[in-house]
């Protein structure tokens, strides 16, 4: 079938893809799409003239335009965006009635190089699937079209090659635009000058010589060149007579229809069905490409914008690193993962915490809460029948040897540094503390942040730490694939695989900080100078079936550090009243699901110091 029936995962109204390309047959669809060459050349035709696209050519078709594509060179990268027309029809009422021509000689021209750089963009968001991706995307398309209305929403003609005219008089250009709207939306029918200097209140006379000035064609022959493109999928998607055809698209009779088509197509009606009707689009004759994994993709898209804007990306070239792990589901473990976490809590944290030591503790599902004995044993009692009646695992420990006396503040224990350091060595040697304090001990001056390991503070607010804690001493599996920044797991839930995944973005020089005294200053310019940037993808293998993929994230930004940070960290800017229950930040969260035939990609995307875990789980059959 000419007529292509675009699918659009997750009912989400953009789909892109960025391949190298082979061909892609003959066909047309009802939506707008972009065609960005990355790298290399195609052959792209599009109703009747085929253009030689470079390298940083950008093509949009409209909508009902028969166009197809293939390769010049091999070595090409073509990133293709269709985009639902009628999910962006609140925001663009005519946006179906659009005539977009985008295609320019010029070497450099502002308003295209400003298309390049919007296109871009929304290309490289949508490969990094940073959190909230999607509706930074969809901003960025109004952007897009925006521009697109505003400067290349008509059509002139260079001889026979369609392109951008002069738009210098915006109130001409604003009529000029409605009327050919208004040609190619009513281009089979009747139309006349009249009808057209009725609509704009304007002679006759002026509008044909707006008419001509605009597109270089007087209104008769735009009228026939509209009509003889539209022709175009009629002739190619049926087996109707000429005549009929003709007849559909407007013509009085076929000889004039013949006579319009070969001006603009070099050959007759039925010589170009003859042609190309065996290179339409179809079960048979499908489109061929291969599409690039994320870290390629990520890469040829920056690589687009150093030769768009040299000075500008270079220094994110320079720090941006982009990593690839493959997968197979069903792989032979490595190692087996269980890491099972001890919780120490004190009678002081019983009086600092109150209920709160409860929740803190459920939250980091501890195989056993060690309590420290105090002096009354009948309140030691007590409190461990409390805890074993809520369903936790309790020893007993006498406090002779007490809690180990600090030696040295470790500031970057409190931020995001921490967990990002207990990640990296469970990746690379297993060893991790598995029996750790609850809170950090009560301080004389009641500074919130002390410079200690433990996962909540001493008024029990949450730090960065508490949530790998969390999610390590939950999941329980083996080991199938690591790599210098990742790790994935794959473990069983109700009776079918499931895995996670984690991987971090940091440098070693910014994990020793978590070893080395340090003032809280000192390890938030450290935080903030490492700019660097990772983009991971990871494909996972799997059986065809429906996924979800929840995904959380640990950011510089998001936790009682960064806010304590933008305080001077003066903890007396704090009320005591709502310090754990008001500044405490989660991870940021984000789910989606996923239909799956062989494998399953889920991205990473961390600009500076960051951890995101991944958890992947099969969906049960409806």
């Amino acid at each position: 079938m000419l007529l292509e029936r675009l699918y659009y995962p997750n009912d989400y109204p953009i789909r892109i893809s960025v391949a190298s390309l082979v061909e892609d047959p003959l066909h047309y669809h009802t939506d707008i799409e972009f065609v960005y060459v990355l790298k290399g050349e195609i052959e792209l035709k599009n109703g009747y003239y085929t253009y030689h696209l470079h390298a940083g050519d950008i093509f949009t078709n409209s909508g009902n335009e028969v166009h197809g594509m293939r390769a010049i060179t091999e070595d090409n990268i073509v990133a293709q965006v269709h985009v639902r027309t009628k999910d962006l029809s609140h925001y663009f009422p005519d946006l179906s009635k659009a005539c977009y021509r985008t295609y320019s000689k010029k070497a450099s021209d502002k308003r295209y190089e400003r298309l390049r750089e919007l296109v871009l963009s929304l290309l490289l968001k949508n490969e990094l699937k940073d959190f909230n991706y999607k509706s930074e995307c969809l901003y960025l398309m109004v952007d897009t079209i925006k521009h697109l209305n505003k400067y290349f929403n008509l059509f002139a003609f260079d001889k026979n090659m369609v392109v951008g005219f002069d738009r210098s008089n915006e109130v001409a250009v604003e009529r000029i635009s409605r009327i050919c709207q208004y040609i190619y939306q009513n281009y089979a029918s009747n139309i006349t000058l009249e009808d057209l200097s009725d609509m704009e209140h304007l002679s006759s006379y002026y509008i044909s010589h707006l008419i001509k000035d605009f597109t270089g064609m007087n209104f008769r022959e735009f009228l026939c060149f509209a009509r003889v493109e539209m022709s175009e999928a009629r002739l190619l998607g049926s087996d109707h007579k000429i005549s009929q055809i003709a007849g559909e698209v407007g013509f009085s009779t076929t000889a004039y229809y013949k006579k319009y088509f070969e001006k603009w197509f070099g050959h007759d009606p039925q010589t170009h069905r003859e042609l190309f009707q065996t290179k339409v689009k179809s079960d048979l004759n499908p489109a061929v490409y291969t599409e690039l994994p994320p870290g390629r993709a990520i890469a040829a898209i920056r690589a687009a914008y150093a030769n768009y804007d040299p000075h500008q990306v270079a220094e994110n070239l320079v720090s941006s690193m982009n990593l690839e792990l493959e997968v197979d589901g069903d792989a032979k473990p490595i190692t087996h993962f269980s890491k099972g976490l001890q919780v120490i809590i004190t009678p002081a944290d019983f009086h600092a915490l109150g209920t709160g030591l409860f929740e803190g503790l459920s939250g980091l599902a501890p195989t056993k809460v060690i309590l420290q004995e105090g002096k009354e044993k009948e309140t030691a009692d007590k409190r461990i029948q409390t805890l074993l009646s809520v369903g936790f695992s309790v020893e007993s420990r006498d406090t002779a040897g007490g809690r180990p006396k600090r030696t040295k503040d470790l500031y970057g224990c409190d931020s995001i540094i921490y967990p990002i350091w207990l990640a990296d060595r469970l990746n690379k040697s297993g060893d991790v503390p598995t029996e750790i304090y609850l809170r950090d001990t009560d301080s004389a001056s009641g500074a919130i942040l002390q410079g200690q390991p433990s996962p909540l503070t001493a008024g029990g607010i949450k730090k960065p730490s508490y949530f790998i804690y969390a999610a390590l001493s939950r999941i329980k599996g083996d080991i199938i694939a690591q790599g210098s920044q990742c790790c994935v797991i794959r473990t069983i839930r109700e009776g079918r695989p499931a895995y996670a995944v984690y991987a971090y973005n940091c440098s070693d020089s910014l994990m020793n900080v978590c070893q080395r005294e340090m003032d809280k200053m000192d390890v938030k310019h450290r935080i903030d100078d490492f700019r660097d940037e990772m983009n991971l993808g990871v494909s996972i293998n799997l059986k065809p079936g429906t996924y979800s993929v929840v995904r959380y994230s640990l950011t510089p930004e998001n936790n009682i550090f960064a806010h304590m940070a933008s305080l001077n960290f003066r903890s007396d800017a704090i009320s005591p009243h709502t310090r754990s229950g008001m500044i405490a930040d989660y991870p940021l969260l984000e789910t989606y699901i996923e239909n799956v035939n062989t494998a399953l990609n889920v991205n990473f995307s961390m600009k500076g110091p960051g951890i995101q875990l991944a958890i992947v789980r099969q969906c049960a059959a409806i």
